[in-house]
């Protein structure tokens, strides 16, 4: 298996994803890369022209990656960005919470340029898990579609 990676498992009804990273940081990347994935499938297609800081701030992982992942659904919604760089600088516990900044980059969904995946409807906490182990984390988790 590569360093860093998502794969896509058979789900009867919804998107369930695997994916993989030396750390964290990357875990939570990969799993951003399927979610866009999902919705325009040939993320080569999207040209990093739009940067966006994202920060987001939760009492755990799970809310962190829910959290995280929600944000990417909410800015497709309002504001028709895919992004195809998606790089986490840092994910820190910081006062009893966790801090996640990234840095995206993207551009408008075009129909005609970019393809159209699957709507996803939401993140889900079902069949949720982040496991972590030395210089591997891996992530289980579902899109609602």
């Amino acid at each position: 298996m590569k360093e860093s990676g998502y794969k896509f498992i058979d789900h009867t009804a919804d998107v369930q994803v695997k994916s993989w990273g030396n750390n964290l940081e990357q875990a939570f990347a990969q799993t951003a890369y399927s979610l866009m994935a999902t919705i325009t499938p040939d993320l080569n297609k999207i040209t990093p022209q739009i940067e966006k800081v994202l920060e987001v701030k939760a009492e755990d992982k799970e809310a962190l990656l829910f959290d995280f992942l929600s944000e990417f659904l909410y800015i497709f919604d309002v504001e028709d960005l895919v992004f195809r760089d998606i790089e986490i600088k840092h994910i820190k516990k910081i006062n009893g919470q966790f801090e996640l900044f990234a840095i995206l980059k993207g551009e408008k969904f075009d129909k005609l340029k970019h393809d159209t995946g699957i709507e996803v409807k939401a993140i889900t906490y079902s069949f949720m898990k982040i496991e972590e182990e030395l210089n591997r984390v891996e992530i289980d988790i579902v899109f609602d579609i």
